[in-house]
């Protein structure tokens, strides 16, 4: 399922900036959202956004490395740090699938279940942490 996941954002980034897409489909979803990246250098939240897709597909095949970068966004991620409401977070989800959808030009129904159960168990780790 990683491997599927991980050729998949290949082919996305070879097709275009599917991060820009994701932030213009994502920062539409909530007014909530777009105000939490008010003065935010959206390249560098780009290059984030890459670095911890990469991370989330590693944390789901294991990786103890993965395991390490995922507690420091958990942590960082939390009420009391960038209080991110749990709430939120399906949009990203939504808003990276579409991006996906956009981009690849293998995307199907398979893959898109892919996508969600990798995408999920970095979410659902991520936001467990908002209160801690």
């Amino acid at each position: 399922m990683g491997d599927e996941v991980k050729k998949s954002l290949g082919r996305c980034l070879h097709q275009g900036d599917v991060f820009e897409t994701f932030y213009a489909l994502f920062l539409e979803r909530d007014p909530r959202i777009s105000e939490l990246f008010v003065n935010t250098d959206m390249q560098e939240q780009k290059r984030l956004l890459r670095h911890g897709l990469n991370n989330v597909v590693a944390f789901h095949e294991g990786s103890f490395t993965a395991q390490k970068a995922m507690e420091r966004i958990r942590y960082t991620h939390g009420r009391d740090r960038m209080n991110i409401p749990p709430d939120l977070y399906h949009h990203w989800v939504e808003a990276m699938i579409e991006a996906v959808r956009q981009f690849d030009p293998e995307f199907d129904s398979r893959l898109e279940a892919s996508w969600r159960q990798v995408l999920r168990e970095g979410v659902d780790f991520v936001r467990a942490g908002y209160l801690e």
